[in-house]
């Protein structure tokens, strides 16, 4: 890949060999929709199943993907992380590896980058799209993160296009499924244009949620916690870019 494109988009991937295809050719059916150009990363977090493998088999079929492969697992954040680093477009997006998004509604993302600083996607009918166990979860936490920062977004754990020189210096202390948020939020500190986007969710139908690890709990937890201080007064700016 030479010269800088419109838009990365860093897909993480933890033991999703059964959807990472599906994931590559949806990212592609949009990208090709919209006329987009792109680079798109693929961050394999130390699979102990044929993600990675599968990705380099693929490679001809998806032009512009690039292979990262993390030695160990290192957590979501870790490895969303890794892809903006490795970046190297004007805008970054994530867009996970279970295959949860079409090409017609990642396409009516992919529409609105460079339209306003931050592009947020939220799941439309989420009752409807997920079990009730995962909507409360999400409702709930999009409720706490709301109540916190005094905003009434739809949702903070959506996919999200931000400009990479805002998102490029910013610390990022949440390693698992908090990240989001807090991502999100210490963007939206830093700049003043946001879109909202509906999209419509198709539950994966293979594999396993990993939201619901322990791990993943105390993360959701301590990103609430990290926030209420960055917000609230008890933690300066330097809590939002990397020295």
């Amino acid at each position: 890949m030479t010269g800088r494109q419109p838009l990365s988009v860093v897909i993480p991937a933890y033991r999703e060999a059964a959807n990472i295809l599906g994931t590559l050719t949806n990212v592609a059916g949009a990208l090709a929709e919209t006329g987009l150009s792109a680079e798109v990363l693929v961050i394999d977090d130390g699979s102990t199943d044929e993600t990675a493998a599968i990705v380099r088999a693929n490679l001809d079929r998806c032009p512009g993907t690039i292979l990262l492969v993390n030695e160990r697992n290192m957590g979501f954040g870790w490895t969303y992380r890794r892809g903006v680093d490795a970046a190297t477009g004007d805008h970054i997006v994530m867009v996970h590896g279970d295959n949860a998004w079409s090409a017609a509604t990642l396409a009516d993302l992919f529409r609105e980058c460079g339209k306003a600083d931050v592009v947020v996607g939220y799941t439309r009918d989420m009752w409807r799209s997920r079990t009730f166990s995962r909507t409360l979860a999400s409702k709930t936490f999009t409720l706490l993160v709301n109540l916190i920062t005094r905003r009434r977004l739809e949702y903070y754990n959506g996919l999200q296009i931000h400009r990479a020189d805002v998102l490029k210096p910013m610390r990022i202390q949440s390693t698992g499924f908090g990240f989001q948020a807090e991502v999100l939020v210490k963007a939206l500190r830093r700049t003043k244009t946001l879109i909202q986007v509906p999209m419509t969710l198709t539950e994966r139908t293979a594999g396993e949620s990993k939201a619901f690890r322990w791990k993943n709990v105390e993360d959701v937890a301590r990103t609430l916690w990290r926030l209420a201080r960055l917000e609230w007064g008890r933690a300066g700016d330097e809590a939002d870019v990397r020295s």
